[in-house]
């Protein structure tokens, strides 16, 4: 397929999608194309979808002519990854059997693997219609969720027109978080309908580590609709994932 190769500024980004993506789905195809760099799959139990699109005006480095894929064991990637540090460069390049990364800052390490083949399905973007869209930090959702975790397997969330409210419940204990416009927890917040909807807090847990380096984070959902959870990133990069409802 001939070399793809691809330079972004900070590995800490895609260290941190990385890990998140890892806990979700074991492997995956990268499609890369002029545009961008994308990936879209599900996971073995078809509750959660990853949705990752990186523009190719925010590598450096960015080398694709036309459009081709690659497969990535995300276990793999996601221990490379790991030994990103501070002010590390991230180098990958993509040949007909291999891929290569490279982190590069007061020195430069160099980690050589498979690539992994499989095939591509090609998975339509859902479409539904939201009644509440919230935005917020990448670490006010972070605490949030490590704080449900705590007392509860699910996390219920509903809205009014000024308050979005998440929380868990178990038989012996509860806990409430109110993100709000006038406490500041919130950067937007628009209620069309004051919805209700719960979900397996297991699948918002695992993408704690990608708002570790997100600008911000947008949380969507409707009352027995799947959640869409955007990840915002350097450069216009986003991650999204959509999470079914919870059934009891």
């Amino acid at each position: 397929m001939g070399e793809l190769r691809f330079h972004f500024r900070d590995a800490r980004v895609w260290r941190y999608m990385v890990a998140s993506i890892e806990k979700i789905i074991d492997e995956g195809v990268f499609v890369a194309t002029p545009e961008g760099l994308s990936l879209r799959a599900m996971d073995t139990s078809r509750v959660v979808m990853v949705d990752l699109f990186y523009p190719s005006s925010a590598f450096d480095d960015y080398s694709v002519e036309e459009e081709k894929e690659f497969g990535v064991s995300f276990t793999v990637l996601s221990k490379v990854l790991r030994r990103a540090r501070k002010n590390d460069e991230l180098v990958l390049v993509v040949d007909d059997s291999k891929i290569t990364v490279k982190l590069a800052g007061r020195g430069e390490r160099t980690f050589r693997f498979p690539q992994i083949m499989l095939t591509y399905e090609k998975l339509p973007e859902p479409k539904i219609q939201f009644t509440v869209k919230a935005k917020m930090m990448g670490s006010t959702f972070k605490e949030v969720i490590k704080d449900i975790e705590l007392m509860s397997e699910s996390v219920t969330i509903r809205a009014t027109e000024s308050a979005l409210y998440m929380t868990g419940k178990s038989d012996i204990a509860s806990v409430e978080a109110e993100l709000s416009l006038e406490r500041g927890s919130l950067i937007d917040l628009i209620v069309d309908s004051p919805d209700q909807a719960s979900y397996s807090i297991e699948y918002f847990s695992q993408m704690g580590n990608a708002a570790q380096a997100a600008d911000s984070v947008t949380l969507q959902y409707s009352e027995d609709a799947p959640a869409r959870v955007d990840f915002e990133y350097m450069g216009g990069g986003r991650l999204t994932f959509y999470v079914s409802p919870r059934i009891d």
